[in-house]
């Protein structure tokens, strides 16, 4: 939980951890940088893995950050980068994908806020500009809203066809 500057993120991300069964490193008054280090050093000592380092979140780009960014990434040395935009955002969404690719490099991105269908455009144009795919698209609050991308299924709902796959998986 390395986010330290939204008021209870850390608190946040336990409450989560521990409704899935999953500890969480974070203290609030620590460094970015030192928390993930920290926390991919306990993950070893448990033998646990993945490891997911939650950072700040991003609504707009801001130097700093991306220099906390790179921070971390060479403290961390990361397999993966994954980006969470909110597709709610739009532009903006875009913009912040393009910068934190071209600053940090990213392997995918997870979209929030897909609930409906208007949200496309921040994928397409996301997908366009970071070269990167979409892993996952979140659908709701809860932890089993998280899902995975399915490029075809959001192109039959944008020009009208619907999405039957994805209603008859949940069924």
């Amino acid at each position: 939980a390395a986010d330290v500057y939204r008021p209870a993120a850390i608190d946040q991300l336990r409450t989560l951890g521990a409704q899935i069964d999953v500890p969480v490193v974070g203290e609030a008054g620590r460094q970015p940088v030192d928390i993930c280090a920290a926390a991919v050093r306990d993950a070893a000592e448990r033998g646990l893995s993945p490891v997911v380092l939650d950072t700040a979140g991003w609504l707009h780009i801001d130097e700093a950050m991306l220099d906390e960014l790179r921070q971390m990434k060479a403290a961390v040395k990361p397999h993966h980068i994954l980006l969470v935009v909110d597709a709610m955002t739009g532009q903006d969404a875009v913009t912040v994908a393009e910068k934190f690719n071209a600053a940090v490099g990213i392997d995918a991105v997870i979209l929030t806020k897909m609930d409906g269908d208007s949200r496309g455009g921040a994928a397409l144009s996301v997908r366009h500009v970071t070269g990167r795919p979409i892993a996952f698209v979140g659908v709701g609050e809860k932890v089993e809203a998280l899902e995975p991308f399915h490029p075809d299924r959001l192109a039959s709902r944008l020009v009208g066809m619907g999405d039957v796959l994805s209603l008859v998986e949940k069924a």
